[in-house]
């Protein structure tokens, strides 16, 4: 018998059967998703999902933000790490590891700093000693990848790996295939006994049935009414026909078609139905790859257009830095001057402006190195995990506490690593602590300002004296001066003056794109004067023409001038009108071609145009002109008012007809919209009567919110009022209590008396009656009953009950019940 141990590394095919599995049979059944894994069990395959193949796991690196959550969390819930998974956001093995390499990470750095690496061999190092050594198992293989599958697998897998296949690719439960499989069998007997009958009908065998109870519709025809009989006898014409009917029927006429033709048609219709399938599926994917490339195309053209960069105006423009760069050039040759005479004075007045920022570095300087607070607060886990018991003694380990780590409080501190700032820290030359950093500096060649505080004198006589020398002092130092030479030189730098002779001011782009559209501008405006009136103007125009009657000129018969003349005005008018007709068409035409069939004509120059229409004007200016424009003005009006009536009566004619095809189109828009909400009707019928079910349970439900929300608010003011007035309440209460409990206890002692004179008097009575038996005993007279003896006493206990009823009345009343 052979013993398969389950358990080990994954495999690329048992991750795939996992999450097939786990999608059809969900996360509970873990039983039924094993089974189709020989060598998982139950808790191997949901450890494997749990930690490894569900979506929602991370498996990116850990952040510091990660690390400082996690070792967070480990100090404040140790060894929780399925508490602790959920808040960092990754799975317990996950954290388990990551902490276990933190603590490993921040000692080997430790040991690092102290200097105990380098000296001989340190061990191994934490990484090292988690890799397994060869023939080691993983003792959680779960929370690792998977291995690939080998070329050749074993029987088993391939076996597991088909038996999976047929399983997860049934859709049918045990209950739906037995209920198919009882069906099939049905249905095997049902034509099993048909073609049975069938067989002996047609051998001429007639099987006899029992008659059922009842109409058998099959055999019998419903309220059948034979026929009279004749007077002929017709018993061998129906032999005849009986046995006429069994003779040329065959026995596949009789069954019909048999089930593997069946089979075949609906075969045929799967396959039929597939290929629809795949062909919506493919067209489906092709166009959600069209939208994923649109979409990606999109991405793109975002990226690459970029928004234009606007800069501010800067503060110092370059005739502000070209007059600092000639002041700084003329303070150095000032001082150069200076330093060159003999006379100490000069050198005294004339300073150097630099400042003492000049040796500053130009660079931002590298932030200083902080601690790490990740890794001493790893530091400090790893010793309270390593610490003993203070019963054992031993010395206590020592924390990295001097500066804090963050982790001294519910969540830890973030600190953030400052950029330097070393103008800050700088202090000015010759200035006091507390001092303006990269203030001007203060030039005091002549020393007036020296002597600070030891200077000051304590008398208001000793400053003024004070104040008086140094007054003289500076007249005599004036005194001294040398006479002024007044000898200037002018240098101006070569490269400064050539750069501003030959420095060209770049134009914005704005101004060029403002210029080129001005120029277009004009030249549309200059276009639009060469073309002809009606173009301007935008006045109707025809789209088709006809070329103009060139008989004449091509017969060769002689014209006069002026029929030349017109006949050229005809063609050119031509020409023209069908050129201005394809290339600027009226709007709302549309012209056959486009623009590239228009007619080429020759450009005329302004002046020439303007000469042309000098010319018309003055031949319009003749009388001639004027009477023919007169005659040609009334023709025109009267054509224009006919085509006016034409144009009237062919819109009425066009609106009549778009009206009656609006109409109809209307019409049938309606029943559309008709035969749409009937379906609709069908179709959301159901909806729509549980929508209006659910609105009156709706209201139904608001108004029981309204109304249970009415009875709290009653109750809540009726337990306000309740608890105000309990205290009041519990007062009475007590103090009836107390008097009810003093009556009580004032009944219970008179009782008690009562009950003690009671059986004093009985004995009392006891005594007596023993007496007189004693004495009539001795006399020999009849003994007296004891009816006649005790009743005496009666109205000792009557009077007693009296005086105790005298009591109650001064007593206080009990409380009925």
């Amino acid at each position: 018998m052979r013993i398969i141990i389950k358990g080990g590394v994954w495999k690329n095919t048992e991750d795939e059967i996992l999450k097939a599995a786990v999608s059809k049979y969900g996360k509970n059944q873990w039983a039924r998703i094993s089974s189709l894994l020989v060598r998982k069990t139950a808790s191997q395959c949901k450890a494997r999902w749990m930690e490894w193949l569900d979506p929602s796991i991370r498996k990116t690196e850990w952040s510091r933000e990660e690390d400082e959550r996690l070792l967070h969390l480990a100090k404040l819930m140790p060894t929780q790490w399925r508490t602790i998974a959920p808040i960092v956001g990754r799975t317990a093995s996950q954290c388990l590891e990551r902490y276990q390499k933190l603590l490993d990470d921040a000692e080997q750095q430790a040991e690092s700093d102290l200097g105990l690496a380098g000296v001989g061999d340190s061990g191994p190092s934490a990484d090292d000693v988690r890799r397994l050594r060869p023939g080691e198992i993983d003792p959680d293989p779960e929370t690792k990848p998977a291995r690939p599958d080998p070329v050749d697998m074993d029987e088993d897998e391939k076996e597991m790996l088909s038996e999976a296949r047929a399983r997860l690719a049934n859709t049918q439960g045990k209950k739906a295939k037995r209920k198919a499989r009882e069906r099939q069998l049905e249905e095997a007997h049902r034509l099993t006994t048909l073609q049975k009958k069938r067989e002996l009908k047609a051998a001429g065998i007639e099987m006899k049935q029992k008659k059922k109870k009842g109409m058998d519709y099959n055999a019998d025809i419903p309220f059948e009414a034979k026929p009279a009989p004749g007077f002929y006898d017709t018993t061998e014409e129906l032999k005849r026909e009986s046995t006429k009917r069994l003779t040329n029927i065959r026995l596949d006429q009789i069954d019909g078609k048999r089930r593997s033709e069946v089979e075949e048609e609906e075969r045929k219709k799967d396959t039929k139905r597939a290929k629809i399938n795949k062909d919506s599926g493919q067209a489906q994917a092709a166009q959600s790859q069209a939208q994923l490339r649109k979409l990606q195309e999109a991405e793109q053209d975002s990226i690459m257009r970029r928004k234009k960069m606007v800069l501010p105006a800067p503060h110092v423009g370059e005739a502000e830095l070209e007059a600092i760069l000639k002041i700084g050039g003329v303070a150095d040759d000032a001082k150069a001057l200076a330093d060159g005479s003999e006379i100490a004075a000069t050198k005294n007045l004339v300073g150097t402006y630099k400042s003492a920022g000049a040796s500053l570095p130009t660079r931002t300087p590298r932030a200083t190195a902080t601690q790490d607070h990740l890794m001493m607060e790893a530091l400090n886990q790893r010793a309270m995990l390593n610490q003993q018991t203070p019963l054992l003694g031993g010395e206590t380990p020592s924390y990295n506490v001097q500066s804090g780590t963050g982790y001294d409080g519910i969540t830890p501190r973030h600190s953030a690593v400052q950029t330097p700032n070393p103008y800050a820290a700088t202090p000015r030359a010759g200035a006091l602590g507390g001092a303006t950093p990269l203030r001007t500096p203060l030039r005091d060649e002549l020393s007036i300002n020296r002597g600070g505080a030891a200077s000051v004198m304590a008398t208001p006589r000793e400053e003024k004296m004070r104040q008086s020398s140094l007054r003289n002092q500076l007249l005599s130092g004036l005194a001294n001066l040398p006479k002024p030479t007044n000898s200037f030189t002018l240098m101006m730098p070569e490269e400064l003056e050539f750069e501003s002779t030959e420095k060209v001011i770049e134009e914005d782009a704005a101004e060029i794109a403002q210029r080129r559209k001005e120029a277009f501008e004009a030249e549309e405006r200059a276009r639009l004067l060469r073309r002809s009136q009606a173009v301007q103007r935008d006045l109707p125009r025809p789209t088709a023409f006809r070329a103009p009657n060139v008989d004449m000129a091509e017969s060769g018969v002689t014209e006069s001038p002026l029929a030349e003349a017109d006949r050229l005005i005809q063609e050119e008018l031509a020409r023209l009108v069908s050129h201005d007709a394809v290339a600027y068409p009226p709007a709302g035409s549309k012209v056959a071609g486009g623009k590239q069939n228009a007619l080429v004509l020759e450009e005329l120059s302004d002046e020439y145009l303007a000469l042309a229409r000098n010319e018309v004007d003055q031949e319009l200016e003749g009388p001639e002109a004027k009477e023919k424009y007169e005659a040609f003005t009334v023709e025109f009006d009267q054509v224009w008012e006919q085509i006016q009536e034409e144009m009237k009566e062919l819109q009425q004619i066009g609106l009549a007809a778009q009206f009656t095809h609006k109409r109809s189109l209307m019409t049938k828009q309606a029943a559309k919209a008709g035969k749409l909400e009937k379906r609709l009707g069908v179709t959301l019928g159901g909806y729509q009567a549980r929508s209006q079910t659910l609105a009156t349970q709706l209201l139904t439900s608001h108004e029981e919110l309204l109304s249970s929300e009415l009875e709290l608010a009653s109750f809540k003011n009726l337990r306000i009022m309740e608890e105000a007035a309990v205290s009041t309440r519990m007062e009475a209460l007590n103090k009836e209590v107390t008097q009810l409990g003093s009556r009580e206890s004032f009944l219970q002692q008179k009782w008690d008396g009562l009950n003690r004179e009671r059986q004093d008097v009985v004995e009392r009575i006891e005594k007596l009656h023993l007496m007189q038996q004693q004495k009539q005993q001795a006399a020999g007279t009849e003994p007296v009953p004891a009816t006649e003896i005790t009743s005496a006493p009666t109205t000792t206990t009557a009077a007693a009950s009296a005086e105790g009823d005298d009591d109650e009345e001064v007593g206080p009343q009990p409380m009925v019940a």
